[in-house]
């Protein structure tokens, strides 16, 4: 695996599986425009190295995951400036959500505004039990912006994330499991482990069936049924097509003839 080097950012290569930290511990990791700038550079990077099969996003220290926007820079701005920063983190996230590879958010600390909407653009978000998630925008009495109105709806359902947007209170991993956006909560000495075994678990299987699994995925969540449906026989015929799924079928009936 090619090796990556950023000024924000701490990358290292676990096998197939790239773990990347974001690197403003005395910021709690909070973001900038060169912190976003790096994040689309590595996200590069990720597409085209083909020994990269899945992304793990994490942050540096034990307090935070990512806590969101750099206020001061971000209350500086005037409204066009700030309208252009949302849509510039609009776009980045939606390219996590759009990667053709699994990403998983690692949260070991603060996941606060942008830094929550950073959580929720991943594939798969696994929680230390000291991890807290939560929109204080409203307290600052602005919102959301970098897609967060929108992700919460989708992978928490409309009354949760009215909840959490609306109130601006944090709320604690363990808390958070049964709202839906969180795969697993484990401690955090366990962290690490839990979340490289899983990232592991998807590394090992091809890379093409995850793009075009993950694709219907994402589509089955904006369509209506039949033309999830459709799209979903879409996706299955083309993997098909692919001499990866050939070989898949003929492994697993000469393991069952051979029993």
């Amino acid at each position: 695996m090619t090796s990556y080097m950023f000024e924000s950012l701490v990358v290292e290569s676990k096998e197939q599986v790239m773990v990347a930290a974001f690197n403003r511990p005395d910021k709690l990791n909070a973001f900038s425009p060169k912190v976003m700038g790096e994040l689309n550079k590595l996200l590069d990077c990720v597409e085209s190295d083909d020994e990269v099969k899945v992304l793990v996003l994490t942050g540096v220290g034990e307090k935070a995951f990512v806590v969101g926007n750099d206020l001061p820079q971000l209350a500086a701005l005037d409204p066009m400036g700030a309208y252009e920063q949302m849509v510039t983190g609009q776009k980045t996230f939606l390219r996590i959500h759009e990667l053709s590879k699994p990403v998983i958010a690692m949260v070991n600390g603060y996941a606060l505004g942008g830094g929550f909407e950073l959580a929720l653009a991943c594939d798969m978000v696994f929680a230390s039990t000291n991890a807290k998630f939560g929109f204080p925008e409203i307290n600052l009495n602005t919102m959301p912006g970098w897609g967060g109105t929108q992700l919460a709806v989708k992978k928490m359902g409309l009354n949760r994330a009215k909840e959490m947007i609306l109130s601006g209170l944090f709320y604690k991993s363990e808390d958070c499991r049964e709202f839906g956006f969180i795969n697993r909560v484990v401690s955090p000495d366990e962290l690490l482990g839990a979340t490289l075994e899983f990232a592991q678990t998807l590394a090992a299987k091809n890379s093409f069936s995850i793009k075009m699994a993950k694709n219907a995925i994402n589509r089955g969540a904006e369509l209506d049924l039949n033309a999830g449906f459709f799209f979903e026989a879409q996706a299955y015929a083309v993997n098909f097509s692919a001499p990866h799924a050939k070989e898949g079928f003929e492994a697993f009936l000469n393991r069952k003839t051979k029993k």
